[in-house]
């Protein structure tokens, strides 16, 4: 019998509140984890319900789409995931969630920020 490898699929998770527009929360994001690429395509509108940009090109593989409104009421929010932008075949699909890192790395690289506010789930 042959043994099917495995891959790690990571993915993650972050919430985070702010006044400031998709775009420019997008922007810090962008120069705080992702070294200067930026999200775009907000005209796409590629979820119905709310406004969210993407991370082009993706880096190593991963999306990255930050999603969500301004505010900090009850609904209101951004959330930021990472996941694969490819689909690796004939591997078995592990799954790693990394939502505890990136709020945590989040968190020390928005320090200076204190307009965004990272959320612990």
């Amino acid at each position: 019998m042959r043994k099917v490898p495995f891959a790690p699929f990571l993915v993650g998770k972050v919430v985070m509140q702010s006044n400031l527009e998709i775009e420019e929360v997008g922007e810090i994001l962008s120069q705080a984890l992702f070294g200067g690429v930026k999200l775009g395509g907000k005209d796409e509108r590629i979820y119905d319900e709310v406004p969210a940009i993407y991370l082009s090109p993706p880096i190593l593989g991963f999306r990255a789409i930050l999603q969500g409104y301004k505010g900090f009421g009850k609904d209101e929010g951004y959330v930021l995931t990472i996941s694969p932008d490819f689909t690796v075949r004939d591997v078995k699909r592990v799954t790693v969630k990394l939502d505890s890192y990136l709020t945590m790395l989040l968190k020390d690289r928005l320090k200076d920020h204190d307009q965004i506010k990272v959320l612990d789930r």
